[in-house]
């Protein structure tokens, strides 16, 4: 007999959410193991490319295989080839479009999975040191959990932790380029830059957003506001983009030093990091920065308004709080709101690509 309410429902539908680990594993290893490199230089057979990278599992026609079933090779008489998308953006030679930088680090963190039932249960945080670090050198963190269990202080200085150590920095600021591609790539034609002169990132890591505006928008000028050790980085990226004449870091706190003023302000990934109290103050020392007329524009990985739809804005906001002291995602009208409160006006919220979306203000 049939159980009431189950008609046209499979337990696959729960099997297939439970068991997504098994194919995004398969795709960070592919990134770790140089996959997509190596087909883009070579397209070969599954020996050939087992040969290439010495590789010896029985089931390595299966992972490439499953690697051509999301979209990410094309496979014709045997040979293996990359698909338009990942052409795009897993292409180590095309540095300003690459994303690997944030599957490595996803694929440093993977074991750290294991211990969301403890966090959850005892309120501690994580420390991703370690797998920061091993991102940048394109390594996973081995049989280590991929991050350290620890009590959370309001002393913590959790942006200190990633940025102890040249490797730690660079596996921290690629990870962000990567998230934030196609926030970067929307936001050149989804907001109007044709009255802005100079745009200032706050929080800029390498600079990959002001790279992309700057390229699409020869008459930008940009500048980068973040602590001094993204500086290396920072003048690598830019250089790389060919800004690196209309674009120049500033280094600073911004919990101890006035925002570089523009006629733009951007913040992009850097609200859902900090507390409320926080937030507020940061959109507020926006505010004063601004000359009349100026815009804030804050992109982010929102939650949906009723909190049921953007799976990803709740994940991302359950990861922030996995690893920051007090960071939590937002609504776009919690944000609006904030910026209400702070002296903004005409205040909107709109879809950039995928999970990520801009909340603009003007002053």
């Amino acid at each position: 007999m049939e159980r009431q309410g189950t008609a046209g429902q499979s337990p696959h539908e729960i099997i297939k959410v439970a068991t997504a680990f098994w194919t995004s594993k398969v795709v960070l290893s592919a990134v770790e193991l140089g996959v997509f490199a190596e087909v883009a230089k070579n397209p070969s057979t599954v020996e050939e490319l087992c040969a290439a990278l010495s590789l010896k599992g029985r089931g390595a026609r299966d992972f490439f295989d499953i690697l051509v079933s999301v979209g990410l090779l094309e496979r014709e008489d045997g040979v293996y080839r990359t698909s338009p998308l990942s052409a795009a953006y897993l292409n180590p030679d095309d540095p300003v479009h690459d994303i690997s930088g944030y599957l490595l680090y996803l694929n440093s963190v993977y074991p750290s999975r294991t211990l969301l039932s403890d966090c959850l249960r005892t309120g501690e945080r994580l420390n991703y040191d370690h797998a920061l670090a091993a991102a940048a050198t394109g390594r996973a963190a081995g049989t280590a959990p991929g991050a350290r269990m620890m009590p959370v202080s309001a002393d913590d200085d959790t942006f200190g932790e990633a940025f102890a150590t040249p490797d730690q920095v660079t596996g921290f600021v690629r990870s962000m380029t990567g998230y934030s591609m196609g926030a970067h790539l929307a936001l050149t034609s989804a907001f109007d830059w044709s009255g802005v002169r100079e745009v200032v990132d706050v929080g800029c890591s390498e600079g990959a957003f002001l790279a992309h505006m700057l390229r699409a928008h020869p008459h930008l000028r940009g500048v980068g506001f973040d602590l001094p050790q993204v500086g290396d980085r920072f003048s690598a990226y830019v250089e790389t983009a060919g800004v690196q004449d209309r674009a120049h870091l500033v280094t600073g706190n911004f919990f101890s030093d006035p925002l570089p003023t523009g006629d733009v302000i951007v913040m992009g990934h850097v609200l859902h990091d900090w507390d409320l109290v926080t937030k507020q103050m940061l959109i507020h020392k926006a505010y004063d920065a601004l000359p009349s007329g100026g815009r804030l524009l804050v992109y982010e990985s929102l939650i949906d308004d009723e909190r049921r739809v953007n799976t990803t804005g709740m994940v991302m906001s359950l990861n922030v709080s996995l690893v920051s002291v007090g960071g939590l995602g937002y609504t776009g009208a919690e944000c609006t709101s904030w910026m209400t409160d702070a002296g903004f006006r005409e205040t909107s919220v709109s879809h950039l690509d995928g999970p990520e979306y801009m909340v603009v203000g003007v002053k």
